[in-house]
């Protein structure tokens, strides 16, 4: 119980005294959907979502160790500044927002997640909760039942980075199957990976919808089966736009800085 890190975070909370403010950007999701007259060009349209996303080299450039920024992601400081921030992407159809396994015991963050999903729905704005594949706590129970819990309130969740080049077709998954709707797969390299991804989104992609992200060029897509992938993250598309604090922001014209 000693390495906890929900008992950890009570301690966090009441020794923790950095004077540097937690930054966010976001990043948009698109559509497998490409127009006609950018085909060419590789350009693609119809945004259908946007993550939000915790601005690590802000703290860097600030001077805040590695081993500080762990504590910020893991004890819960990094989820619940990121529950504040999602109100400013309410123009987004979908919001997706980070939390870790580690998070799933801790109360507050799990009622305040259930808050936001009801007051972003009335809005007409979809909240997804994506869990990253980050494990502080191992086979820890209370993972399943924070999971059990959030779904309970039709919370939606997303799996971060899923593992498919070591899970076997038709295993019996129960986490990825009983808890998840999305399923985020990073853009591997290799014909090998891509033919093995290529069989985990055909065996999946009917029931989840499936993301694929971290794609840098537009090039890496050319051997990439897109029927069943629902959208496509990366820089190729998008670099990503910083969010200053507490502002307010019109989403009328994407920044210059999000190529479409």
């Amino acid at each position: 119980m000693k390495n906890c890190y929900i008992l950890k975070s009570c301690l966090y909370e009441n020794t923790r005294n950095l004077a540097v403010e937690l930054r966010f950007k976001y990043q948009n999701i698109f559509s497998t959907k490409v127009s006609s007259t950018n085909n060419l060009a590789g350009k693609r349209e119809n945004i259908v979502g946007a993550e939000l996303l915790l601005d690590f080299n802000f703290l860097l450039e600030r001077g805040v160790s590695h081993t500080e920024i762990n504590d910020i992601i893991s004890l819960g400081e990094a989820a619940n500044s990121a529950i504040d921030y999602a109100s400013q992407l309410t123009s987004k159809g979908i919001i997706f927002i980070n939390l870790e396994r580690s998070n799933m015991c801790d109360v507050k963050i799990l009622n305040r997640v259930i808050t936001l999903n009801e007051t972003l729905n009335t809005l007409g704005v979809k909240l997804v909760i994506e869990i990253t594949e980050r494990n502080y706590c191992g086979r820890c129970f209370r993972i399943i039942q924070g999971l059990t819990y959030l779904k309970s309130f039709d919370v939606k969740l997303a799996c971060d980075d899923y593992n498919f080049i070591g899970h076997e077709l038709g295993a019996c998954d129960v986490e990825l199957l009983l808890y998840y709707d999305y399923i985020k797969l990073e853009m591997p390299v290799g014909e090998a990976d891509v033919n093995r991804m290529n069989e985990f989104i055909k065996y999946y992609g009917s029931d989840k919808k499936i993301i694929l992200e971290k794609i840098e060029e537009n090039e890496q897509l050319k051997n990439v089966n897109l029927d069943k992938i629902w959208g496509l993250q990366g820089f190729a598309y998008c670099k990503g736009i910083c969010l200053p604090k507490n502002l307010q922001i019109s989403f009328s014209h994407e920044p210059k800085n999000c190529r479409r």
